[in-house]
């Protein structure tokens, strides 16, 4: 319907004719001066790249129109423009009525702003009137003047709200679409990473954001030129054909590596000479970037229904047949806009919506298909860890039952070595006295051997009954019942010794770590008295750097050490290391004639 070429009048009422659509180039550089030459008789909508290529500055249009008004009379008429692309100014029989907010770069942007204004009868006079529309134009961008309505407010005003619907109602609601599912798409993804089809749709969703941003802006942003602003939209444009294809693939979870590969490529590419190339060549570039843009839409809508085919999946079949839907909206909307005419409305504005929903519930479905998977796994997966629950349950009982079995073996060892150490050093030395005795021993002799035996017993089994064992109050007191038992079996065997415990404990020791000390001390003392021949024995303990020092010294025969470690005959020698580096301890021994001693030391 071209509403410039038609006469739009209300019974009864003031009427307004359009009687001629003239335009023509400015003649002075700043494009304010009218022309008085040139003028070419046009229909609007008009688009002024048929008939001036390459064209970049300022046109005047010219509509002549008649104004009658019954006499007593008074009505307004409403000037309704859909479109100035890109902007202008519009004069009232030389009366400035509007105009955009900037005429020069970064020009305002109202090719996609639809405007209407009430003339006044006091602006306008019976008979004929002009108005003048200076249009700012930008080759590639297809500058022109778009249609124009002039009639009483209430038929005008109603034509006015249906451009409004069209060319912001309709944008407005696809940006704020595009860039709710978008950012939803997104947070799925963010906590979903293997969820790669909504990454991609949430990039296609947020590239066409950009797109519509461009369409519904009336200033430019961050003050770019228009044609930045047109090589940022072809881009955008590209980018979203190439994005719509990988969200496809991925939703139907196929790969097409060096497809993909040649994409970023030619995206790069593009992205590249949009930067480089002159304004001179930009129009053939942005003709080229737009149809490769379409022809990529409609190959993907096509490939996709075989690929759909391939994998067998519901979601994908009702993919691919939203596809060969925007596919026919796509060839009906690119058909009218590389004809150049305004004529026909855009159906992809009034589907874009729908089929922008209809995309995610199809994702939502992929989604809901993944979580049920997912729910079916967790409830297999639970039952496998309450059947693995129980097996471990199993084998931890079975492994209690050998730890016990292996503490009480533990324990017998040790008992062994608390009776070798203990109880079989004085059977050791009873035996020495026995055998040394010139004389037949007496029954309170026999007594008194078997006593200390029993005492030897007791002590091993007050030790090993209970963790609470105290430690003496100092090492005099520690070493007091051994030095005791030993003392008189030295002047028995006409050995002398010598004594040397500190008063008190500089780092007191632990209850095992008193008994280890002891053991050693028995071990060597029942050695010396058994093997070494001694004459004099020295027994100390000291502390020094954290240390304590534990050390018992003879002037026997001496014996070599590393032959008894080798031959593994000391049964006595080996459970004092092991005592030792349980406890974090050391054992040194030296022996030679003459001079013999073992050494404990134990960290703090």
């Amino acid at each position: 319907m071209a509403f410039a070429s038609h006469s739009i009048s209300a019974p009864l009422k003031c009427t307004a004719t359009i009687q001629s659509v003239q335009v023509a180039k400015t003649t002075g550089q700043d494009g304010i001066q009218r022309p008085y030459t040139g003028w070419q008789t046009v229909t609007l909508p008009d688009r002024w790249y048929k008939r001036w290529y390459d064209y970049t500055g300022s046109a005047w249009y010219k509509i002549v129109w008649d104004y009658h008004c019954p006499k007593d009379v008074v009505s307004p008429m409403t000037l309704v423009i859909n479109s100035i692309n890109m902007a202008g100014q519009i004069y009232v029989n030389d009366e400035l009525l509007w105009q955009d907010k900037s005429l020069v770069e970064p020009l305002s942007r109202s090719w996609n702003m639809p405007r209407y204004w009430n003339l006044s009868p006091s602006n306008i006079k019976q008979g004929q009137n002009i108005i003048w529309v200076r249009v700012v134009g930008v080759t590639t961008q297809d500058s022109g003047l778009g249609h124009v309505v002039l009639a009483a407010p209430e038929v005008a005003i109603p034509q006015y709200e249906i451009f409004w619907l069209k060319q912001r109602v309709l944008n407005f609601f696809n940006l704020t679409f595009f860039l709710t599912l978008g950012t939803i798409a997104f947070l799925i993804w963010i906590f979903r990473r293997q969820e790669k089809a909504f990454g991609w749709f949430s990039l296609t969703c947020m590239i066409w954001v950009v797109v519509m941003t461009n369409v519904s802006i009336t200033e430019p942003p961050l003050g770019l030129a228009t044609l930045q602003i047109a090589r940022i939209n072809i881009v955008m444009l590209f980018a979203y054909s190439l994005c719509s294809c990988l969200y496809a693939w991925r939703f139907a979870q196929q790969a097409f590596p060096r497809i993909e590969k040649t994409f970023l490529v030619s995206f790069l590419l593009v992205a590249l000479s949009a930067i480089l190339l002159p304004d001179r060549s930009l129009s053939w570039f942005l003709l080229l970037i737009f149809m490769s843009a379409i022809l990529i839409n409609i190959v993907n809508c096509i490939s996709f229904s075989f690929i759909a085919h391939k994998v067998k999946q519901t979601e994908s079949y009702l993919l691919a047949a939203l596809f060969i839907l925007c596919l026919l909206i796509l060839l009906h909307d690119a058909y009218f806009i590389l004809i150049g005419t305004d004529n026909h409305s855009s159906l992809m504005a009034y589907t874009s919506p729908a089929i922008t929903l209809f995309i995610a519930i199809i994702l939502a479905l992929r989604l809901a298909k993944n979580m049920s998977r997912i729910e079916k796994f967790n409830e297999t997966l639970e039952n496998k860890i309450i059947t693995v629950k129980t097996e471990l349950n199993e084998s931890l009982s079975t492994q209690h039952q050998l730890e016990l079995q292996n503490t009480r073996l533990q324990e017998r060892i040790h008992l062994a070595h608390d009776l070798h150490d203990s109880l079989g050093g004085a059977l050791v030395r009873s035996i020495a006295i026995i055998d040394q005795s010139h004389n037949n021993l007496s029954n309170q002799q026999f007594l008194s051997i078997l006593k200390l035996l029993r005492d030897d017993l007791r002590q091993i089994i007050d030790h090993g009954s209970s963790n609470g064992v105290k430690v003496p109050e100092s090492p005099i007191l520690w070493s007091a019942p051994i030095r005791h038992r030993f003392d008189q079996l030295f002047e028995e065997l006409d050995i002398h010794s010598e004594w040397y415990f500190p008063e008190q404990w500089e780092f007191q020791p632990t209850p095992l770590e008193c008994l280890t000390l002891l053991r050693i001390a028995e071990e060597a003392l029942t050695n010396i008295i058994k093997h070494s021949q001694a004459q004099n024995v020295s027994i100390e303990l000291c502390f020094s750097e954290q240390q304590l020092i534990f050390k018992i010294a003879d002037d026997g025969i001496g014996f070599d050490v590393e032959a008894v470690q080798h031959a593994g005959i000391s049964v006595g020698l080996r459970s004092m290391q092991t005592r030792l580096e349980h406890l974090g301890g050391k054992l040194e021994i030296q022996s030679e004639t003459g001079k013999t001693y073992v050494k404990a030391c134990l960290s703090f």
